[in-house]
């Protein structure tokens, strides 16, 4: 199958981006530790969507050749690796992070060689035929793409406690820190694949779509199985159910995630609370409305004469 044979083919190159890197063996088994491929999505038995494949699925939608992207499509593995490793560090709520085994400082150099790791496999594009100029605009567009992320995390980090975002100021942030990889994904596979500026740019508002439509299917998900409340995450859900919740239900919600209550939260009552003031609704909505402006790029793309057939499922 096309999934499992790509998988293999991206899963080597990672590992070989990783090899350059051969002391010490201890680092190396730390960096391993980050990019195993069913922690990454990798693996030929993914479940879900191939996230990690999207650049030269991308790359293959218009020139057929997905093998040319590879160097590309694993520094944004290494370098999601890399956004795991400092968000553990960052957020501090899980007993199976490299900070909560081996402490911080050494996850914080984990973390620093994955994105050091990741720089140098795109200078393996060479070695794929790309030429230097095209290897500069794929260096410069992922380094612009990932400044960008780190900006909306930075926003989001140091959003003042005990204050409820409002919706703009959260998709704003979201669409930053979260659907900017996808973007870089679809533009990096764009580029390479020899589209021009306006076939990138298309490619670039399909990213953007699947990538807000995506993180509020996180949201969506996560108040569901509880996740986001017992991290008390304020996302969309939440925010929009204070908007419409009374006087006691908002005072609810304040407890739980502005200001950050030690207490213990109900799930089951948190949960109960959303669905009764729309949040859960409202989400699905709004996640629909995103969902559906990336399938109109993507007929948008096939009326151009680009294949979508493994696009396709991403917006499904």
């Amino acid at each position: 199958m096309w999934q499992g044979r790509q998988s293999r083919l991206l899963t080597d190159e990672v590992e070989s981006a990783a090899a350059l890197l051969s002391e010490p063996i201890a680092l190396l088994g730390m960096v391993r530790e980050c990019i195993r491929p069913a922690k990454l999505g990798v693996g030929g038995n993914t479940q879900g969507k191939p996230w990690a494949l999207l650049p030269m699925i991308v790359c293959e939608a218009i020139s057929g050749e997905p093998e040319r992207v590879l160097p590309a499509a694993a520094s944004l593995v290494l370098l999601r690796a890399a956004a795991d490793a400092f968000d553990d560090i960052e957020d501090d709520d899980s007993a199976q992070s490299l900070a909560a085994k081996y402490g911080v400082a050494l996850a914080t150099n984990v973390a620093t060689t994955l994105v050091i790791l990741a720089e140098r496999a795109l200078g393996r594009l060479k070695d794929r035929g790309v030429k230097d100029g095209t290897i500069v605009r794929v260096v410069d567009a992922v380094n612009s793409y990932y400044t960008t992320a780190c900006a909306g995390q930075h926003l989001d980090i140091s959003h003042p406690a005990g204050q409820f975002m409002t919706e703009e100021e959260y998709l704003s942030i979201s669409a930053m820190k979260s659907a900017t990889s996808i973007v870089c994904a679809c533009h990096v596979g764009a580029l390479l694949g020899g589209a021009d500026e306006e076939l990138i740019d298309t490619f670039a508002r399909f990213g953007y779509n699947l990538g807000i439509a995506s993180q509020i299917a996180n949201d969506i998900e996560g108040i569901t199985k509880g996740r986001d409340i017992a991290k008390r995450k304020m996302t969309l859900p939440i925010i929009y159910a204070f908007n419409q919740a009374d006087a006691r239900d908002r005072r609810r919600l304040r407890r739980v995630f502005a200001e950050r209550s030690r207490d213990v939260a109900d799930p089951a009552e948190v949960q109960q609370t959303v669905f009764a003031c729309g949040g859960m609704h409202y989400a699905s909505v709004t996640m629909e409305l995103y969902r559906q402006k990336a399938i109109d790029v993507l007929l948008e793309l096939e009326r151009g004469g680009t294949r979508i057939d493994r696009l396709r499922p991403f917006a499904a």
